[in-house]
């Protein structure tokens, strides 16, 4: 099976990072924003199903936004990822993220992301902020707090979209 799914979130959040971790097991501290998108593959068992994941890592620039709505089209599934460092992130999501992926590809499993747990000192958005967030979009079936650096949680998160994926195409409830 083939699952697209997608990374939004604002610029700088760690979407690329995140993914990077994922396919290829490192982090590198270099950033470059994404423009446009990049897409990414990593073939992964959930399941116990084959599943090959088609990673498209969108531009979170707000420049972008008219442009990156077509990428949302086919979706199966979508990370909303935020930087915990950074409490406007998470507002951004709601603003703007989750109605311009729900608009084009419909009510897919969504995944709430917080990056970034390795700044510990730095982190200003709360589990309390989190819970509300959560409260208000019922949409969003998990959250995952992670670190692009560490490793924390990133497979993980994605194994867990990719299961809700397969659980919504076997006309499961997720």
């Amino acid at each position: 099976m083939n699952y697209k799914i997608v990374l939004a979130g604002d610029e700088g959040v760690g979407k690329t990072s995140l993914i990077n971790r994922f396919v290829t097991g490192y982090f590198t501290g270099d950033y470059k924003a994404t423009i446009g998108v990049k897409i990414y593959t990593k073939q992964l068992f959930v399941d116990n199903y084959e599943v090959m994941l088609q990673i498209w890592d969108v531009a979170g620039q707000t420049s972008f936004r008219k442009f990156r709505q077509r990428f949302f089209n086919g979706t199966r599934g979508a990370f909303l990822v935020f930087d915990l460092t950074l409490p406007k992130s998470l507002d951004n999501l709601q603003a703007s993220w989750i109605e311009d992926i729900q608009n084009i590809a419909g009510e897919i499993p969504l995944v709430l992301i917080g990056n970034k747990v390795d700044l510990r000192e730095s982190v200003a958005v709360s589990r309390q902020d989190i819970k509300d967030f959560l409260k208000h979009h019922a949409n969003v079936g998990e959250h995952f707090i992670t670190s692009a650096l560490t490793g924390e949680n990133v497979e993980n998160a994605f194994h867990k979209l990719a299961s809700l994926i397969g659980t919504v195409i076997n006309n499961k409830t997720y």
